[in-house]
């Protein structure tokens, strides 16, 4: 009986998830810089000390997160990953964190002054879910007889595309074009309007970790209120 009591403690003294396996990118400013830096990455580790568990950051292609929360290989997944009606079929999400658009990415001096010089071009896209992604659904969608649409498995693949020009453009993650506009050593420049994409950035989990996800609305909710959300919004994207 005894034995039977101290098993019980310790069984009941465990965190809910003894340790939070995180998916995330390997690669995709300003959201995942490394796996200690980026605003995703910093979001999610002050949302792991909220929720007084440890967390395990694991990288990968951007499209192989929905396989491993599939699978079970991983329990939430966050990296500019934007809410839409079709992914709501398969997963649920946090409360969005951060309003979610698009914006096209040319190389400097391309010539490239209207949507007109893209006609017929190739325009490069990150690969999202095996459904075809928020991003390169609404290519499809708005330019699929326009221009030929290539899919990437991640950033640094498509910046390359661009930098060597098999591709003419890239559609991205506003504040991403942004990045590189500011960070890619003057080759590229953003063109066009900023496209409202998806329904916002959010954490992206299965409908088992339900429980998980409510915790951690109540946490972004939190850093809302106190400014914790705000200074770290400003230590990446300024006060744009």
């Amino acid at each position: 009986m005894r034995k039977l009591l101290i098993i019980l403690f310790f069984c009941c003294s465990l965190p809910a998830h003894a340790v939070i396996k995180v998916g995330t990118v390997f690669f995709y400013p300003p959201f995942v810089l490394s796996l200690n830096e980026g605003f995703d990455i910093e979001l999610m580790q002050s949302l792991c000390q909220g929720l007084k568990e440890q967390c395990q950051m694991i990288p990968m292609d951007f499209n192989k997160l929905y396989t491993s929360l599939d699978k079970g290989q991983i329990d939430l997944a966050i990296g500019g990953i934007a809410i839409s009606p079709l992914r709501k079929n398969d997963y649920i999400f946090s409360l969005p964190y951060m309003l979610s658009k698009g914006q096209f990415l040319v190389l400097q001096g391309s010539g490239i002054n209207s949507m007109e010089d893209l006609k017929g071009a190739a325009v490069g896209v990150i690969k999202g879910d095996p459904k075809g992604g928020v991003f390169y659904n609404y290519l499809e969608s708005n330019f699929g007889d326009f221009f030929q649409i290539q899919t990437f498995d991640d950033i640094e693949d498509i910046i390359t595309a661009l930098g060597n020009k098999t591709i003419k453009a890239a559609f991205l993650h506003h504040s991403t074009a942004v990045y590189w506009e500011q960070n890619g050593g003057n080759q590229f420049q953003t063109f066009g309007n900023i496209i409202p994409i998806g329904e916002g950035y959010a954490i992206m989990a299965l409908p088992a970790n339900a429980a998980l996800i409510q915790r951690i609305n109540v946490l972004l909710q939190g850093m809302e209120k106190d400014n914790a959300y705000l200074n770290l919004y400003k230590t990446y994207f300024g006060n744009n």
